[in-house]
């Protein structure tokens, strides 16, 4: 039996592909498992291929995985779009709809798995619902039957979900559910791919998202304003924070395009409110010149950026990691914006909470750089404790400082300046994009501009040396060191832990802050390293390049990077890991 089950199904968007993946999520975590759900759409507004794929484990599982142990391809068409998603091997359990007329030695893969089955699920799904509508439940008995999962677990989703519309609706997807187990147990697979029973208790752990923890945290941090425009895959951010920021006495804008939207937030900010926006790659770009603004005019604000496949338009369903360049060198001037990065769904919470806490105590925006599958995958994750989380507040005047004169932008051994906002007796001052004075007022001085030049970016000193901000794991006296960062860190701390159980010394170093590069923390990290591997899902690899602007780095620095819906699975990174080991040796003999 398994301990760790990745399915993949495909099929046409309204085959309810996803909805059953969602169920079976639901339901793994009844029965205690730990999972992802990853989901992955074509970009057309309408109709279109869908898939999704589950990971579920006995033990905490910390990235969506590599190579299926099972595919259902409720058409080939659909199932082939998704290519590099959702891979097959000989050891891949296929089950397909048998309407496609494919015999089971001419499935249309690139490789022979051991296992095929064909399955009526349009019949038995129409004459057990009499409806096409019930093939997703058909398909969830087949792997309830199947693969040992929990038939009671999915029987109360489904009643959940169908017991609102209706006696006889619920009856019949009910019936599609009890013909696809049927069917299992009337044609059996071998019983070593079952997933074993679950561990541990389910607990009060809950199944979410991380564009829903990201407006938790908003909330938490003390948020009262957020101005943002709908857009693929940020949108929920916003419609979470629309339901519950008036119970917190905050607001939220809706604005009529990217701009306004952050021209508010900087608005509310100088008003004296933390404020935030959200958006994805086009309406960064947008963005930036009013990033910019608040740069010069040293204005807190969190700016999230839930990345997706780019440039432009791009890929907008499908995560990549390539706005690190935009989100660090789009303003334009000697600007230095602090980015953060979460490394799942759950640590979305911290990260988002200590953006907050960085653009309160250092008066700057702070850009969160999410991505598309951490923002919209499913986890199950245990209930956050928040309770040693400490809130910052941007730095007042004191009474006296405003007897005397406040001066805004005065220039203090910090680079920090205490901050008024209207309304506040003897605070008053002029806030704006144009190079300013002490007291801020505009000035062309080239001597004054390279004084405030260097408050804006020295201020930022301190938080460079921050190592609560970087993730380590690993041998301190290894030379093969492992870099990544954003979604695809899971992917490599778990081949990094299959290296060290294979007997190889392996350092591991993920940065949340990825800018300012700190070039000490790197330093020390690479001062045992002759071998170091960054692993990111960019075209480009721009976290690889960002560091080497920066740091001395060890003689063999590489990238193991790819361009976004091309995902990065442990086994591949382990591959590498063991390349740089043994050069000559196959990385068979690494393999897990």
């Amino acid at each position: 039996m398994l301990n760790d089950l990745i399915i993949g199904m495909a099929g046409s968007g309204g085959d309810g592909i996803v909805s059953a993946g969602e169920s079976l999520m639901s339901a793994a975590a009844k029965e205690g498992y730990y999972a992802i759900l990853t989901k992955s759409f074509g970009s057309q507004i309408r109709g279109g291929e869908s898939s999704c794929r589950l990971r579920v484990a006995t033990t905490p599982v910390l990235n969506p995985g590599g190579a299926l142990n099972v595919a259902v391809a409720l058409n080939w068409e659909d199932f082939l779009r998704f290519g590099r998603e959702l891979p097959v091997t000989a050891d891949t359990v296929v089950i397909y709809e048998q309407k496609t007329g494919v015999a089971a030695d001419a499935i249309p893969l690139a490789v022979r798995p051991a296992v095929v089955r064909s399955a009526p699920i349009e019949d038995l799904a129409k004459q057990a619902a009499g409806t096409l509508q019930a093939k997703n439940n058909v398909v969830l008995g087949l792997l309830a039957g199947w693969f040992g999962l929990g038939r009671e677990a999915i029987l109360d989703g489904i009643r959940k979900k169908f017991g609102k519309k209706g006696a006889e609706i619920l009856a019949g997807n009910e019936r599609a559910f009890a013909a696809g187990l049927a069917y299992a147990d009337a044609n059996p697979i071998p019983p070593d791919k079952q997933l074993s029973r679950a561990h541990t208790a389910t607990g009060k752990r809950r199944v979410t998202d991380g564009n829903e923890i990201c407006a938790e945290a908003a909330l938490f941090a003390g948020c009262k304003f957020f101005g943002g425009y709908p857009i693929t895959p940020a949108t929920e951010i916003m419609q979470h924070l629309q339901r519950d920021i008036w119970k917190h006495g905050g607001s939220l804008l809706q604005a009529e395009d990217e701009i306004a939207g952050i021209a508010a937030v900087v608005g509310a900010s100088f008003a004296g409110v933390k404020a935030m926006t959200a958006t994805s790659g086009p309406g960064f770009s947008l963005k930036s010149e009013v990033l910019g603004l608040a740069s010069q005019a040293e204005l807190p604000l969190v700016c999230v950026n839930v990345q997706r496949g780019g440039p432009s338009t791009g890929l907008p369903t499908k995560p990549e990691q390539a706005d690190l360049f935009a989100a660090a060198f789009s303003a334009h001037g000697d600007s230095v914006r602090p980015i953060l990065a979460p490394i799942s769904v759950a640590d979305v919470f911290g990260v988002t909470v200590e953006a907050f806490n960085v653009a309160e105590e250092y008066q700057t925006p702070v850009i969160v750089l999410s991505d598309q599958e951490i923002a919209q995958r499913k986890d199950i994750i245990d209930p956050i404790d928040p309770s040693g989380l400490k809130l910052v507040d941007r730095l007042k005047p004191t009474e006296e400082e405003l007897a005397k004169g406040y001066v805004r932008f005065k220039l203090t051994p910090s680079g920090i300046s205490p901050i008024t906002n209207p309304g506040m007796k003897g605070g008053g001052y002029l806030a704006a994009g144009i190079e300013h004075n002490e007291v801020g007022a505009p000035t062309s001085n080239g001597e004054m501009h390279e004084k405030m030049n260097e408050k804006r970016l020295r201020k930022l000193d301190p938080l460079k040396a921050r190592r609560d901000l970087f993730v380590f794991e690993g041998d301190a006296d290894a030379d093969i060191g492992v870099i990544s960062w954003g979604s695809v860190a899971g992917v490599a701390i778990e081949a990094v832990r299959a290296a060290r159980a294979n007997g190889l010394k392996v350092r591991l170093m993920i940065p949340k802050l990825l800018y300012p590069v700190s070039e000490q923390i790197y330093g020390e990290f690479f001062a045992s390293l002759r071998h170091c591997l960054v692993v990111e899902q960019s075209h480009q690899g721009q976290l690889h390049r960002l560091i080497r602007m920066w740091v001395n780095v060890p003689a063999e620095f590489v990238s193991l990077a790819r361009s976004g819906a091309n995902p990065i699975a442990p086994a591949t990174v382990l591959e590498r890991i063991g390349q740089l080991a043994h050069p000559s040796t196959s990385a068979n003999s690494l393999s897990r």
